[in-house]
């Protein structure tokens, strides 16, 4: 990675071929790898979001690993990627399986009370297909 770069990691609408994929593009951020989190992570649906997309967690008394691409994008092209970004969504660390981290979208958690977990799917390709 290059000093005036940064790795975010997507888990739903925001992946390759997918409704907020064209956020990323018109960034100029490129596709670099397709991995899984660590152990610890869950998955919801907001359900209440248009396009609906993932809600994603950390929760340590869980084993479950979610599939994520990362993606490069400038540093300087950050700040409009994260004007795009409302609640309850947000970018925090998402630590990857390779014992990795990047930034990532993770999910304020008051708002996934109620909402449908698909946590055991491990993917959103795997819930919208």
């Amino acid at each position: 990675m290059q000093e005036d770069e940064i790795l975010i990691g997507v888990c739903g609408a925001h992946m390759s071929g997918l409704a907020l994929n064209w956020q990323l593009v018109e960034l100029d951020a490129k596709f670099v790898k397709k991995t899984q989190t660590k152990k610890g992570y869950r998955l919801f649906v907001l359900e209440n979001k248009s396009p609906i997309r993932p809600g994603m967690i950390y929760d340590s008394n869980v084993q479950t690993q979610i599939e994520v691409e990362v993606w490069s994008m400038k540093v300087e092209n950050f700040g409009k990627f994260m004007k795009q970004i409302a609640s309850p969504l947000c970018i925090g660390t998402v630590f990857l399986e390779d014992d990795s981290s990047v930034y990532g979208f993770l999910c304020e958690s008051d708002f996934l009370k109620g909402n449908k977990e698909i946590t055991s799917l491990k993917s959103w390709r795997n819930f919208i297909k």
